[in-house]
């Protein structure tokens, strides 16, 4: 086994590795790794769910003038839409001529589901005498020369039935004759909807994909663009929207991975090679933590399928735990010499209470309100699990075969042990505390961070490219979509009627600056019948106001929007004879109203939008929410995450230092073991503490989850050292000589491991990293230098 050219060793296990890591699939929805009883979530979800589509994609564009943005956006459009394998449909700001012309549809059916009481304004218009005032003063108006946006209408709608006055009602949205949002006051910024095809856009992989030849059809536009208009200020292209997000994610996450695992190992190699200048052992060590790896992607991948963002980061925190396994048992086997089974009768106990104490703590994520860090916790329990096997009973009998081999033994300069290294630990014990507490009176103790978003990517194209729309589309940036659901149709309405009192009672509070409310834009089949018969009686006059709009001197243009009015009428009285309401018909028509209104799954779905005065303050939220309105809110999700996460560290925390106790004491049958362990932890949150009190390292709601994680490898070191003092009746320079040497190792690889997150592409999973990596090496030096003169001191040795 041994004769084995470690290359190979190392080429076959990271060829198994490279396949499980290539089978693992990521799921690029972060909401779904929150806590989902929040309101806050909940909006996201269904946001998502009823108004979001997986393939749409948001094209922006930025330009010095408003002709340019609107010239660019024009010879884009046309350049996407000839490509049939990648674009189904554009839908992009439409002028205002192109609004009266295209958007009869929709009037027509605004009209129709009109609340009661609202059609006498236009049936007044439309009455003979009256229709031929209204269209005499429009003529008037188009002869007078001043052609403003009233004049232009008139010249398309002489009847005036794009007026729709307080039809939409208070707050509801604009009228129908202003254009589109989906440009900047100045019409500079413009945006574009892109309906891809071609793939499946659930998957981020294929995502992925389709964007990167959008993109290429998108950079050749580009430069052409520019060497037609060379000497014009350049223009800036956003892409953004679900396709963009997933396939940015999920590349990321993978990215992380792979990174996060390829970097660990090379530090960790580096690592041993400095310590133990052997090569072999090395390359069997690095096979037994691929092995590991692979097993437990495996695993994880039949138990919980698509990993979630934050396992993205389990792989680099499993390599730094389960190296720690090896090292001891290769360090035991040199320093004692024993074979396969007397290794495993000296250091095996130890390594197996180590794994099921580390487990037991990452189990205790389950406690947690985060789904994403219960399932991290889960991969490494059982990851840990693994590598105490796989050490054991793989690594251990080759560790003691290499020894065997090994005629001249690496040399290990005896440990160091100065005379006043027991009074300075016990200074240590009694100083350090103290300093900490007096650091968190005078200097305020650490707090979370407010405006954390822990799933934020880094560098994010997408994420620039939507803060840039939401900021210049007038200040959405503090909008917050809210989504209203029911079960069927009437009860949508009654939903969206008491979330309307909610809305209303919290602007007059003054929790709320502003709202918009769909309710014109939602089917009612009630009011859509009770309108149907003065419908129908304006239908027929419809070809007297034709004739009185013609003779009026109006052209062809003139007639046709209420020609298609009239059309659309007739079409929707038809559905009504058929279906239980009428639906919208025309792309705006269409596209307006399924912008607001959805039917997904037997669920009815309404989206408004609310503007709060202090986004982060979730007063508001509570005083809108209920069971069927929710808000997609991330201003007020960072208050909410950091309140829920105080919650959890008492339910994680409590009983986690019950279990912590019951093993400890399952462990060492001695309370003074037990009292030991406990101090140890103690005094390395305090370092913990002071760093991040005192250095730019702050706690936030995502790496403050990490103190459990920090708990379990402090006892891990603990256990070993205390072990072993045990065993050579508390000899420190043998303990350091052996264990310490190899805890040393074990404390630099996992704070290798937990470092190497330190890049990952989250905001969150990279402050864990560098939190558990300061609050690890804290627990290696306790362990190391301190642990065994306090050990001494309170067994009175010496």
């Amino acid at each position: 086994m041994t004769r084995i050219p470690p290359i190979l060793v190392i080429t076959f296990f990271g060829a198994i590795a490279a396949f499980c890591i290539l089978r693992v699939h990521f799921n690029a929805v972060l909401y779904e790794m929150l806590p989902q009883d929040l309101p806050e979530v909940q909006g996201m979800d269904r946001l998502n769910r009823y108004f979001s589509r997986d393939g749409q994609l948001i094209v922006t564009v930025k330009a010095e003038e408003a002709f340019e943005a609107e010239e660019a956006m024009n010879s884009l459009a046309k350049r996407l839409v000839v490509e049939p394998e990648l674009v189904s449909a554009t839908f992009r700001e439409l002028t205002l001529t192109e609004l009266v012309t295209e958007g009869g549809g929709l009037l027509a059916w605004l009209w129709l589901n009109a609340p009661e009481g609202k059609l006498p304004a236009l049936g007044e218009r439309l009455a003979a005498g009256r229709s031929q005032e209204e269209i005499t003063a429009a003529m008037e108006a188009v002869q007078s020369g001043f052609f403003d946006q009233d004049v232009v209408v008139k010249s398309y709608d002489p009847l005036g039935i794009s007026k729709l006055g307080g039809l939409l009602g208070e707050g509801s949205g604009p009228d129908v004759s202003t254009p589109d949002p989906m440009s900047s006051g100045d019409g500079t910024f413009q945006v574009m909807y892109v309906e891809g095809m071609g793939v499946d856009f659930s998957d981020y992989r294929d995502a992925a994909k389709w964007l990167d030849k959008v993109k290429t059809v998108v950079a050749a536009w580009e430069s052409e663009w520019e060497g037609e208009h060379e000497g014009r200020d350049t223009i800036t292209i956003g892409l953004t929207g679900t396709p963009a997000f997933m396939a940015e994610v999920g590349a990321r996450m993978e990215f992380d991975m792979t990174v996060s695992v390829f970097s660990t190992m090379v530090l960790i190699s580096l690592l041993f090679w400095w310590m133990h200048r052997q090569t072999k052992p090395l390359a069997w060590l690095i096979s037994g933590m691929l092995l590991i790896l692979s097993i437990t992607l495996t695993i994880g991948g039949f138990l919980f399928g698509d990993l979630s963002v934050m396992s993205a980061g389990f792989a680099a925190i499993l390599m730094g735990l389960a190296v720690d396994y090896g090292i001891v048992l290769y360090r035991e086997a040199y320093d004692g010499g024993e074979d396969a089974k007397g290794l495993r009768r000296a250091v095996g106990p130890g390594i197996l209470w180590a794994a099921a104490t580390t487990a037991a703590v990452f189990l205790s994520l389950n406690l947690s309100s985060l789904p994403g860090l219960s399932e991290m916790g889960n991969l490494v329990a059982i990851g840990v699990a693994v590598g105490a096997v796989v050490m054991i009973y793989g690594f251990g009998p080759v560790a003691v075969e290499f020894v065997r081999d090994t005629k001249n033994k690496p040399y290990s300069p005896p440990a160091v042990i100065r005379p006043w290294g027991a009074r300075a630990a016990g200074l240590a014990a009694l100083i350090l505390p103290a300093v900490t507490l007096v650091s968190i009176f005078t200097k305020e103790m650490p707090a979370l961070e407010a405006n954390f978003h822990p799933f934020r990517i880094r560098e994010s194209p997408s994420m620039v490219a939507w803060q840039a729309l939401q900021h210049e589309l007038s200040g959405r940036e503090r909008v917050v979509p809210t989504v209203i659901t029911a079960s069927n149709l009437p009860d949508l309405h009654q939903h969206l009627e008491t979330a309307t009192k909610r809305i209303h009672e919290a602007k007059t509070a003054g929790l709320l600056e502003d709202a918009i409310l769909p309710e014109i834009f939602i089917p009612d089949p009630g009011r859509q019948q009770a309108n149907a018969a003065t419908v129908r009686a304006w239908m027929g006059e419809r070809d007297r106001l034709l004739r009185e709009i013609g003779e009026a001197g109006f052209s062809d243009e003139g007639t046709a929007l209420t020609t298609t009015v009239f059309t659309a009428w007739e079409h929707y009285l038809a559905q009504l004879g058929e279906n239980e309401y009428a639906k919208p018909e025309g792309k705006l028509a269409a596209w307006s109203v399924d912008r607001l209104f959805a039917l997904r799954d037997g669920t009815y779905a309404a989206l408004a939008t609310v503007k709060p005065a202090e986004p982060r303050d979730r007063a508001w939220v509570a005083a809108i929410c209920d069971e069927n309105t929710v808000v997609a809110s991330l201003g007020s999700l960072g208050t909410a995450l950091n309140e829920r996460i105080k919650v959890d560290l008492v339910r994680v925390f409590l009983p986690m230092l019950g279990i912590l106790i019951v093993m400890l004491a399952a462990v060492f049958r001695a309370w003074r073991e037990v009292v030991l362990s406990l101090f140890s932890l103690l005094f390395s949150s305090a370092i913990l503490i002071l760093a991040t009190t005192w250095t730019p390292l702050s706690w936030n709601s995502f790496n403050v989850c990490g103190l459990p994680l920090i708990f379990g490898t402090g006892i891990d070191y603990g256990i070993h050292m205390l072990l072993t003092l045990r065993r050579n009746g508390g000899d420190v320079a043998a303990a350091r000589a052996g264990i310490g040497r190899a805890l040393l190792f074990c404390g630099g690889s996992s704070a290798i491991g937990f470092g190497s997150l330190a890049t990952a592409s989250a905001h969150g999973l990279a402050s864990l990293g560098l939190v558990c990596a300061v609050g690890i090496l804290a627990n290696m030096v306790t362990a190391v230098w301190l642990l065994p003169h306090w050990y001494r001191r309170l067994h009175r040795l010496g």
